[in-house]
C-alpha cells in the first residue's frame, strides 16, 4: 500500500497534462470526427482532492454551418478523488462547465450538427491500443470497472480486457450556459439560458438527482428530479430503471412519474403525467408563438410505450379537464415514414361557445425572433412564400384561390372516433355529436358524421382523395334543422336570429383550392326555413344595397327584428354553372325573390330580384338586376318598363289621387308555400282561386280639398 500510494504521489508531483494536448485532442477527433481546441493551459492544482483546469476549449462543427464551433467553454474544473485511483477508478468529485455555449443546428437540408461519426481507426491498430489513445504511463494498462484483478493486472489480463479505467462523476455541474436551437427550414431559433444545472449521486449505483434552472425565450423554467442509477442506466434490462421529474414553467407545471426498461432506447416505458396550466398564453414565448388565453387546463394520463416511440406509443386515461367541457380517452401514436394517430376521444359535454371565445380573444406571447407580430404576414422565406400568391379578398376573389393543406393528408394516417354527448354551439346544444374519421395513404374520409340538433338530426359525410394530383372532395348534408345564428355567424353576419334552417347537399368537385372545386362543382343545396325572427340590421347588411336600388329607403333605418315567414332557396351546379332557382325571403319587415345564373368559377352572378314593398295597401315588386362579380356586384334597377310605370305612381301621387300600382310592378312573386315546394324538388300546391269583391255602393262625391302635401303622401307610403 505504501509503494502504491508513494507511487500515486510521485504521478501527481510529476504530472503534466499540458504535454498531453494533443494526444487529448487526437483522441476527441478520432471518437468524435470533430476537432477539439485546448487553446488555454491546463493546470493542477495539488491537493487530497487535486483539481485539472483547463480553459478555452471548443469543438468544431462540421462545414457549412453558421459558426466554426458546436460548443465552446470558458473553463472546464474537474476535481479527482485520489483514493479511488488506488481501485483503479477515475473517482471525479466534481466537474463544472463554466459559461458553456452550445448551438444545435438543422440546416434546410436536413443535416444537423449533433451526429457524431467516429474516424475509422488506422490500418493495423488493436482496439486496445486505439481506445488507449497510444499513452504510456501510470494509466496504461490499468483494468476495466468490474475487473477481478486485485492488483495491477498482467499484460495477458489487460490484453483479455478493455483498455481504460473507469470513470464515475458524482457531481456535474453547468454554470451560465446558453444552449440554442435553430432551425434553417422554418427560420425560428430557440435560446435557452442556463443559469445552473446539476446532476450528482453518492456513487455508481445510487440514485441519480437532477436540479436546473433556465430561461427559455424569456420565459423562467425550472426541472429538478430523481432517476435511477448510473449503473443501472448502462445495464439495460437489469431491472426497470425509475424516473420521478417535476418541470414548472410560466407557472404551469407537470409531474412525470414511472419507469423505464430500456432508457438508451426509450423501449418500455410506464410513466404518469400530471399536467396543469393557469393559462396557455402565458406559454406562448416558450415556443416562438402567440397563444391564446385558454385558462385552467388539466391533463392526466399514462404514457405506454411497449417497444420504442418508433414502435408506437400510447396516452390511456387521458382526461382533458377545461372550464367549458371534460375529455377522456386514450390516443396512440406509431412513428415511421407515414406516422399513425389512432383512439377514441368522448365528452359528456363541451362548451364551443365559451371555447371558441378564448381563441378569438387576445393572444398573449410575443412572435418569434425574426417574424412579425401575430395576426400579419411574417418576413423572410416563410412571409415571402405566403404573400407570393396572395388568396380570398386579397386576390378579389370570394372562393379562395389559395391551396388547401391537402399534402398534409398525405404525411400521416389517422383512425379516430370522437363523441360529444351535449356541445353548446351557436347558443343551442346539439347532443350526441359523433364521427369517425379515417386517413390512410392520402384517402380522408368523415362517415358517419351524426348529431342531434333540437330540430332534429343532423347526418354529414365527407371524403377527400387527397392521394391523387387533383384531389376529388365530395359532400354529402343532410340537417333538418340547424340554428340560424349559428349559420349567419359563420358567414360573417353576427345579430339577433333565431329559428331553425333546413338544409340538404349534394356536392361533388375536383381541386387543389376552394376556387378550383367551385370552378367545377356539381350538386344541389337546398335550404329552407318557416318561422323564426331575426335582426333588421341583419336584413339591411345582407340586402341594403338591393333595398336602396327599389326605392325602399325607410328599410335601412328601421330598427328592431322582424318575423320571419319563410325562406326558400334551390341552387343546382353543373360544372361549375349554377342555377338559382326559387329564392324566396319573406317577413314583416319585407320579402325579396328572384331568380338567376352563377357563374362559380368566373363568380360571376346575373340574377333578377323583385323586393317588394306595399302602396295604399297594395304590394309591389321593383325589378333589380345584380350582375358582375360575386365580391362587388352591380345592382341596378331593370330598364324593361320599370321607368314609365315608376313615372306614373308618382303622377298619381302628387296629383293627389288614388294611389294606383302599375301593372309592370305589382308583386307577382311565388308564395311561401309555392317557394318551399320548388325548393325541395316537389310540385307546388294548386294556387288559390281569386274571391270575388262584394259589389258596393258608389262612394259619395267627395268636397273639394287641397291638394296634398307630397310630403306627408310620401311618409304614408310604407304604412
Amino acid at each position: 500500500m505504501v509503494v502504491a500510494i508513494a507511487a500515486v504521489v510521485v504521478f501527481v508531483l510529476t504530472f503534466n497534462a499540458n504535454r498531453y494536448k494533443s494526444r487529448i485532442e487526437a483522441a476527441v477527433r478520432q471518437a468524435t470526427g470533430r476537432s477539439l481546441t485546448l487553446a488555454g493551459p491546463i493546470t493542477l492544482k495539488l491537493s487530497l482532492h487535486p483539481t485539472i483546469e483547463a480553459t478555452d476549449v471548443a469543438l468544431a462543427n462540421p462545414p457549412g454551418f453558421s459558426r466554426p464551433d458546436l460548443a465552446r467553454l470558458q473553463a472546464l474544473d474537474l476535481q479527482l478523488n485520489l483514493p479511488a485511483l488506488l481501485h483503479w477508478t477515475v473517482a471525479i468529485d466534481r466537474l463544472v462547465l463554466v459559461r458553456p455555449d452550445i448551438l444545435l443546428e438543422r440546416l434546410k437540408t436536413g443535416a444537423v450538427n449533433w451526429h457524431f461519426t467516429p474516424l475509422a481507426a488506422p490500418a493495423g491498430t488493436s482496439p486496445a491500443a486505439s481506445g488507449s489513445g497510444g499513452s504510456s504511463g501510470a494509466g496504461q494498462g490499468a483494468p476495466s470497472a468490474g475487473s477481478s484483478s486485485a492488483g495491477a493486472p498482467s499484460g495477458a489480463t489487460q490484453a483479455a480486457k478493455p483498455a481504460g479505467a473507469a470513470v464515475f462523476v458524482q457531481d456535474l455541474r453547468i454554470d451560465n450556459g446558453t444552449i440554442g436551437y435553430r432551425d434553417d427550414r422554418t427560420g425560428k431559433q430557440t435560446t435557452i439560458a442556463l443559469s445552473q444545472a446539476r446532476l450528482r449521486a453518492a456513487n455508481p449505483d445510487a440514485p441519480l438527482r437532477l436540479d436546473a434552472t433556465a430561461t427559455v425565450n424569456g420565459v423562467p423554467v425550472a426541472l429538478s428530479g430523481t432517476t435511477g442509477s448510473l449503473a443501472a442506466l448502462q445495464q439495460p434490462g437489469s431491472q426497470p430503471w425509475p424516473l420521478r421529474l417535476a418541470l414548472s414553467a410560466a407557472d404551469a407545471k407537470l409531474a412525470a412519474n414511472g419507469t423505464i426498461a430500456d432508457p438508451a432506447a426509450g423501449r418500455g416505458m410506464a410513466i404518469a403525467l400530471d399536467l396543469r396550466i393557469p393559462n396557455l398564453a402565458a406559454l406562448g414565448s416558450l415556443g416562438g408563438t402567440a397563444l391564446p388565453a385558454v385558462k385552467q387546463i388539466a391533463l392526466t394520463g399514462r404514457l405506454t410505450v411497449p417497444e420504442s416511440v418508433a414502435q408506437g406509443a400510447s396516452l390511456q386515461n387521458l382526461a382533458l379537464t377545461l372550464p367549458q367541457g371534460r375529455v377522456t380517452g386514450t390516443l396512440g401514436l406509431r412513428m415511421g415514414p407515414v406516422p399513425r394517430i389512432a383512439g377514441t376521444l368522448s365528452s359528456p359535454g363541451l362548451d364551443a361557445d365559451a371555447l371558441l371565445a378564448e381563441f378569438r380573444g387576445p393572444a398573449v406571447g410575443p412572435a418569434p425572433s425574426g417574424s412579425a407580430p401575430s395576426g400579419r404576414a411574417p418576413s423572410g422565406p416563410a412571409g415571402a412564400a405566403g404573400r407570393a400568391k396572395p388568396s380570398g379578398a386579397a386576390s378579389g376573389l370570394v372562393f379562395s384561390d389559395a391551396p388547401l393543406p391537402f399534402p398534409l393528408l398525405r404525411q400521416a394516417d389517422a383512425d379516430l372516433h370522437v363523441s360529444v354527448a351535449a356541445l353548446k354551439s351557436g347558443g343551442e346544444t346539439v347532443r350526441d355529436l359523433a364521427f369517425h374519421l379515417v386517413l390512410s395513404g392520402g384517402k380522408l374520409s368523415v362517415a358517419p358524421f351524426t348529431a342531434a340538433p333540437p330540430a332534429g338530426k343532423l347526418s354529414l359525410r365527407l371524403t377527400v382523395d387527397a392521394a391523387r394530383p387533383v384531389p376529388p372532395v365530395a359532400l354529402v348534408v343532410h340537417a333538418p334543422g340547424l340554428s340560424l345564428a349559428s349559420l349567419l355567424t359563420l358567414a360573417g353576419q353576427k345579430g339577433v336570429a333565431r329559428g331553425d334552417v333546413a338544409i340538404d347537399a349534394d356536392l361533388h368537385g375536383v381541386g387543389t383550392s376552394l376556387h378550383g372545386i367551385a370552378a367545377g362543382l356539381d350538386g344541389v343545396v337546398v335550404a329552407t326555413m318557416t318561422g323564426g325572427t331575426i335582426d333588421n340590421a341583419v336584413v339591411n347588411r345582407m340586402f341594403g344595397r338591393l333595398l336602396a336600388q327599389a326605392n325602399i329607403p325607410g328599410l335601412l333605418t328601421h330598427g328592431g327584428s322582424s318575423d320571419i315567414r319563410c325562406f326558400a332557396m334551390r341552387l343546382v351546379a353543373r360544372n361549375g354553372a349554377a342555377r338559382l332557382d326559387p329564392f324566396l325571403f319573406s317577413s314583416t319587415l319585407n320579402t325579396i325573390d328572384g331568380s338567376g345564373t352563377i357563374n362559380l368559377g368566373a363568380e360571376t352572378l346575373d340574377l333578377m330580384m323583385h323586393p317588394q314593398g306595399r302602396v295604399g295597401g297594395t304590394g309591389f315588386a321593383v325589378p333589380v338586376r345584380v350582375s358582375g362579380h360575386l365580391a362587388h356586384p352591380t345592382i341596378a334597377l331593370s330598364r324593361s318598363g320599370t321607368a314609365e310605370a315608376g313615372i306614373g305612381a308618382a303622377l298619381s301621387l302628387l296629383g293627389g289621387k288614388k294611389v294606383g300600382v302599375p301593372q309592370a310592378l305589382q308583386a307577382t312573386g311565388p308564395s311561401c308555400a309555392s317557394a318551399l315546394a320548388l325548393a325541395r324538388g316537389q310540385k307546388p300546391p294548386p294556387a288559390a282561386a281569386p274571391v270575388a269583391a262584394p259589389h258596393a255602393a258608389p262612394a259619395p262625391t267627395a268636397p273639394a280639398q287641397k291638394p296634398p302635401n307630397p310630403g306627408d303622401l310620401l311618409r304614408k307610403l310604407f304604412r
